[in-house]
């Protein structure tokens, strides 16, 4: 008997240890909360008493058990808000528009290193072959390592402007006064392609786009230009400028997506092109400034976006498919046939492509800062709080 006993004393020790270390719910005023809170203060008479309370409480909510995910907090020189957490081949990169500093995690939290940049990180790094490409508007590229944070390859100084992988082979640069450039690998051997006329006034927005044998690149006024690299020099000007556009166009497989702030979404290519209509263009931005609608885009090429409101999904033919009133906190992520999205509740949505039916719910237990990253099922994201949050096991 008395060993029964002591083995019932142990489990409801053990399971008050681990009530006592559970992220239960987001919610202040949870019941788990209360519970916890009364379990911490209140000696509870009769072993066994508190022994049944504990199961009972066990039993009657399967969903009360551990989350599975690893929050830590981060130097306060990135602030509370408007600073990125992403995942690059399992490390889990930090950085901030406001701090000079990056850092890099392993997943369980712990610092691998960190390194001081000669200007902010506003811009989130590229994966290249293994390597992570940093560059700023007016600042050299840098292609670094991602397990050490050693510098691999800075790119020259007589070469400023935007550079992006073309192929495994060969880089494109934007260079000064609008002459596109071709670099081998290592930054060495240059090419020129040709000369983009800019009107006056205007200027490049973002770094060149690639998609296929195809080079786009926008301007602050809206106009589009198209470089066939196949040919040896053929440019040309896609139909009318689109108006005060809200951000850089971003890839699609038949050519680029645009956004506006005029609340116009367009696809537009050589082979054909839309512009549709999207509501809710004037809430674009969440409070700490993060764009909402900014497009994702699956292999398919649908297109989803998301404001304050909703979030909204076209086919690559322009056609709506379909709408869902949703209070979003973040741009859309497509990651391997979902759609994620974090909510102001607040929590990760995991959507159906097809249907925009919400699939699965993760509760987080503070507000994002930034859109979430996800890298096969391991999801890492800022809170306003000042930590990282990441989930190793994302439905």
């Amino acid at each position: 008997m008395g060993t029964c006993r002591d083995s019932f004393s142990t489990a409801s020790a053990a399971l008050l240890t681990i009530l006592k270390n559970t992220h239960f719910s987001s919610e202040k005023n949870s019941t788990f909360r209360k519970f916890e809170t009364f379990v911490s203060q209140t000696k509870v008479p009769g072993e066994r008493l508190f022994g049944w309370m504990l199961c009972l409480v066990v039993l009657c909510t399967p969903n009360a058990l551990a989350q599975p995910w690893l929050t830590w907090k981060v130097p306060e020189t990135l602030g509370p808000a408007d600073w990125q957490a992403r995942i690059y081949q399992g490390i889990v990169l930090v950085t901030s528009p406001h701090s000079n500093f990056l850092f890099a995690y392993a997943s369980s939290g712990k610092l691998m290193w960190k390194r001081k940049m000669s200007w902010p990180l506003s811009r989130s790094p590229q994966l290249f072959e293994g390597q992570l490409l940093f560059q700023q508007p007016g600042q050299l590229a840098v292609l670094v390592q991602p397990e050490t944070g050693e510098t691999r390859q800075i790119l020259p100084r007589e070469h400023p402007g935007w550079t992006v992988p073309r192929d495994a082979k060969s880089w494109v640069q934007l260079g000064e006064g609008g002459q596109l450039l071709s670099a081998n690998k290592e930054w060495t051997e240059w090419k020129n392609l040709g000369h983009l006329r800019l009107d006056r006034g205007d200027d490049w927005s973002g770094a060149p786009v690639v998609v296929g044998s195809t080079v786009y690149l926008g301007t602050a006024r809206g106009h589009l230009h198209q470089v066939d690299l196949q040919s040896r020099w053929n440019s040309a000007t896609l139909g009318t400028p689109l108006p005060r556009p809200l951000l850089p166009p971003i890839a699609h497989p038949l050519g680029v997506v645009e956004v506006t702030v005029s609340g116009l979404l367009a696809l537009r290519s050589n082979n054909g092109s839309w512009i549709k209509p999207f509501p809710g263009w004037g809430q674009c931005y969440s409070g700490s400034g993060e764009i909402l609608a900014r497009p994702a885009v699956d292999e398919e090429g649908n297109i989803y976006l998301a404001t304050r409101n909703q979030v909204a999904c076209w086919d690559a033919a322009g056609r709506h498919r379909w709408s869902l009133p949703l209070r979003s906190a973040s741009a859309v992520l497509w990651r391997e046939g979902g759609c994620y999205i974090a909510d102001t509740s607040p929590a990760i949505l995991k959507l159906d492509p097809a249907t925009g039916t919400v699939l699965s719910r993760l509760p987080l237990p503070a507000g994002v800062a930034s859109d979430p990253a996800i890298e096969r099922s391991t999801l890492a994201v800022a809170l306003n709080n000042g930590q990282v949050l990441v989930h190793p096991d994302l439905p």
